[in-house]
């Protein structure tokens, strides 16, 4: 306790004045702070705006028809019925990729099988419908669309990190003395 009071000795005078410099210390500080972020936010270019997606205002209508393996995955897309618009389009296609086809109790049923996706401007939600064609015709145990996808995305990272042999040039003196042409 005795060391705190020693900064306090003295006269009233020279108290005084050190409480002038502290708190114009203080103030300084604060100072410096409140104005640095603000020349530091003036100085940032202004943030752009995001682009925003504008729902379509019109219904649409996409079908996709696939096939499934034994597990219910898609195998092959057979053919697409597309809508008018291609981003729309796009992500039928995306999702019809990726679906997995099963009924209600869980098993899985190979065969053909047709996807639509009617979108509703008035919910701004899509309802994917699925309706079996036939059962016949399609290869059972063929892998997943997603699968081959990812077996060679994974083939084609493998190649890229794999150091690539130099290739070896012919030699210069058989590049620059023409050759005579018949």
């Amino acid at each position: 306790m005795r060391f705190l009071w020693r900064g306090f000795r003295g006269s009233v005078a020279k108290l005084t004045q050190r409480a002038t410099r502290l708190g114009a210390a203080a103030f300084a500080v604060f100072a410096f702070a409140a104005v640095c972020p603000r020349a530091q936010a003036q100085s940032a270019p202004a943030p752009r705006p995001s682009a925003t997606v504008k729902p379509p205002k019109v219904p649409l209508h996409a079908e996709v028809f696939v096939d499934t393996n034994k597990l219910g995955q898609v195998s092959h897309i057979v053919s697409m019925k597309p809508s008018s618009d291609k981003g729309f389009n796009t992500q039928v296609w995306g999702n019809a990729t990726q679906a997995y086809i099963r009924t209600p109790e869980g098993s899985a049923v190979a065969g053909l099988y047709r996807l639509s996706y009617d979108y509703s401007p008035a919910t701004q939600k899509v309802r994917r419908s699925v309706s079996l064609l036939k059962t016949d015709g399609v290869d059972p145990n063929a892998p997943g669309i997603v699968t081959i996808m990812q077996k060679s995305l994974d083939a084609a990272q493998k190649r890229q990190s794999q150091p690539q042999a130099p290739t070896k040039l012919p030699d210069f003196d058989k590049i620059t003395q023409p050759t005579p042409s018949h």
